[in-house]
């Protein structure tokens, strides 16, 4: 596979004052593999979502399991009835859309890049700015779009309204919704941060990550602790290492200030850095680009509409990105705004696993 310094020597990128005169290119499918795989690395998605990368427009994910029943019986006791007939296969249809957007790059900003010596370094920086880019916004539009008018009604150029998101097909999944998983069977496990004190709520709290009772005996309250207790046991067989909390920075800024506050060793160490933040051995993801601007006037919130935001517990590569290797890019030298524009095209999609694997805490207040 070709290196990403090697990618734009195709488009015959020079530095200098004529930077570039091409004609539109079409990415070959190791010339893709890279660009797609570099767009990936440059955001939080590489910490816990899957990369499909796809040739066709569609592609299908499929899982296998024993679905329902037994496997193993005494000797005494088996025979042909307890022969395993029965098997569950889950079915995931990726199905990409089609995205454009353009960069601009100022020679300027370019120019003030200290420490940027041969042409591969050049170009190496030029293909960071494209790809950090289109990964970041497309970690957006994976985690919050929805094509309908709720609970967010994006307008026609807005590319999050192109696509059903994760938190869409979470907030979807009840039997009977159209992200029910009936292979499983089930959907998403919803909590509600807000309901803390409520009859039948995990948490006795109503609030942020993690608070102290004011009433004796003075408890924590870690809402980590009950989403880990709702996943359902039969998805930690692998261990707990193979699971991500996911949240915006301010949740996880909220959760060690609370560590600090106790004046423990562990709060102390995760404070200052010496340990990686996790909660009872599962790694804790900012996933800054997740909203924390929510209503509760919808279901699952609309943005801009209040103070509250997420958090998500789900087995790593759970998440799956769909990423086509038509990947098209082409560049345009504007004289007049001493700057290149580079235009790019490419088809792309979300989708989960096993949205029964998820457990999704909402209206979450957080410390601005």
């Amino acid at each position: 596979m070709r290196d990403n310094k090697s990618l734009l020597r195709k488009m015959k990128v020079k530095k200098g004052f004529n930077l570039i005169s091409m004609p539109t290119v079409s990415l070959s499918e190791e010339e893709a593999d890279t660009f797609i795989d570099y767009m990936y690395q440059e955001t939080s998605m590489v910490n816990y979502a899957r990369l499909e990368k796809m040739t066709l427009p569609q592609k299908n994910v499929r899982g296998i399991g024993f679905g329902s029943g037994r496997f193993l019986y005494p000797s005494s006791e088996f025979n042909e009835s307890k022969y395993k007939k029965q098997w569950a296969q889950n079915k995931i249809q990726l199905a990409t859309v089609k995205l454009r957007g353009a960069i601009a790059v100022f020679d300027d900003d370019l120019e003030d890049i200290r420490g940027i010596e041969s042409e591969d370094e050049y170009k190496d920086q030029l293909m960071r700015i494209v790809t950090k880019k289109a990964g970041n916004e497309l970690e957006e539009i994976f985690y919050i779009g929805n094509t309908g008018a709720t609970p967010n009604s994006f307008a026609a150029d807005d590319a999050r309204g192109m696509l059903n998101g994760w938190r869409y097909q979470i907030g979807n999944s009840a039997s009977g919704e159209t992200y029910y998983n009936n292979a499983v069977p089930g959907g998403a496990n919803i909590l509600n941060a807000c309901d803390g004190g409520s009859s039948g709520s995990p948490f006795t709290l109503a609030g942020e990550i993690a608070e102290q009772n004011p009433a004796a005996p003075y408890n924590w309250e870690f809402k980590y602790h009950g989403m880990l207790k709702t996943m359902p046991s039969k998805y930690k067989t692998g261990g707990l290492k193979n699971f991500r909390y996911l949240n915006s920075d301010l949740v996880t800024m909220d959760y060690l200030e609370a560590l600090s506050a106790r004046a423990t060793i562990l709060g102390d160490s995760i404070f200052n850095g010496e340990a990686a933040a996790n909660y009872h051995k599962v790694p804790i993801v900012d996933v800054p680009l997740m909203p924390h601007d929510l209503g509760t006037a919808t279901a699952y919130g609309t943005i801009g509409g209040g103070a509250y935001t997420d958090v998500l517990l789900t087995p790593i590569g759970n998440l799956i990105i769909g990423v086509q290797r038509d990947i098209r890019i082409e560049a345009q030298r504007v004289a007049a705004d001493e700057a290149t524009y580079f235009f790019y095209s490419i088809r792309a999609c979300c989708a989960i696993e096993n949205i029964n694997a998820v457990v999704f805490l909402r209206c979450l207040t957080h410390r601005c």
